[in-house]
């Protein structure tokens, strides 16, 4: 299975048999996905590069990586999705392609990883309401086997993929506060049953 977790932040997670064996995020959240205002994967001489050529103090460095980076940068109009979707600028064009382009091609990478998949499931903000975006990425990821059921991607229900498709693709939503709530309780000692913390 392939959660791809796609908001402002975004990560993919690789899971076999309900267990986490890879991710595109390494040891910050600017690694991996293209996200709202983080480049994601980026050449460690680019960061050089704005040290040592354009001699940016760190405080800057970090302030453009985490906040000024991403699909805001690329665009220079927002890092909101919904108004990337709707502008006709081609700097918004530009940077909604590339967020697609770099989830299918990470979808590709942990596709290998895990030998196959047998499903994908879309949350968070833009995995859960953007029709269009779970549109393209799966047509971009199509060769798995991947085939949306058109309707369905634009209905209410969860899952969104056709009966003949191969890989079953889903749109879950998301509750990262419960799963932190879940978590510190089982750090504490606290049971970490779904009947202790509900949903």
């Amino acid at each position: 299975m392939i959660i791809a977790h796609l908001g402002s932040g975004a990560s993919l997670c690789a899971l076999r048999a309900g267990r986490s064996i890879d991710s595109t995020m390494a040891f910050t959240a600017l690694d991996g996905l293209c996200m709202g205002t983080r480049p994601g994967a980026v050449d460690p001489g680019v960061v050089l590069y704005l040290f040592q050529a354009l001699r940016l103090p760190a405080a800057e460095v970090e302030t453009l990586l985490y906040k000024r980076s991403g699909v805001l940068g690329i665009s220079g109009i927002s890092n909101d999705m919904r108004e990337l979707e709707r502008s006709a600028e081609p700097s918004a064009r530009l940077a909604v392609e590339y967020f697609v382009y770099r989830a299918a091609r990470e979808i590709g990478a942990l596709a290998a990883v895990l030998g196959g998949v047998d499903g994908v499931i879309f949350t968070a903000g833009i995995g859960e309401n953007s029709p269009e975006i779970r549109r393209r990425i799966c047509a971009a990821s199509s060769w798995l086997g991947i085939e949306l059921d058109a309707e369905a991607n634009l209905g209410k229900g969860q899952r969104i993929s056709s009966a003949a498709s191969a890989v079953s693709v889903w749109k879950i939503p998301t509750n990262e506060e419960l799963m932190i709530a879940r978590h510190t309780g089982r750090l504490l000692g606290l049971s970490a049953s779904p009947a202790a913390f509900p949903a």
